[in-house]
């Protein structure tokens, strides 16, 4: 079992509001095809944009966990688009661990609209 945050206590580490790294992991590959089947739907745009808040709220929880320990997870689980994006929102994360997760998730130059999404919530500062 890992430390929870940077302390003695035993268990997952604790992001907040009960949430661990997995659960964010879950909660945004989860919203992915929800978001896909609003597209094109009426009141879609509406939808995709409060998809988009809860993910982005989710995304936020990860800026006191250390970029090291996702990139950790999403080797074992296997990278994705979201997983990347997330990856830049995680304390310690470079531009330069962004493109080699991306590169591993994304590997074809014409990205799909939801490869575009993940793509936009990628901090790039």
């Amino acid at each position: 079992m890992a430390a929870n945050k940077e302390n003695s206590n035993i268990g997952a580490f604790d992001l907040g509001e009960g949430l661990t790294p997995v659960d964010v992991w879950q909660g945004l590959h989860a919203s992915e095809p929800m978001w896909i089947a609003s597209a094109g739907m009426e009141g879609g745009a509406e939808n995709q944009s409060r998809i988009d808040a809860s993910d982005l709220s989710l995304l936020k929880q990860l800026e006191q966990f250390p970029a090291k320990r996702w990139a950790q997870m999403c080797d074992g689980i296997g990278w994705t688009a979201l997983g990347a994006a997330a990856l830049s929102w995680c304390e310690g994360a470079t531009q330069q661990a962004f493109q080699t997760a991306w590169s591993l998730a994304v590997p074809e130059d014409a990205l799909t609209d939801s490869q575009q999404r993940a793509l936009g919530f990628a901090r790039t500062s």
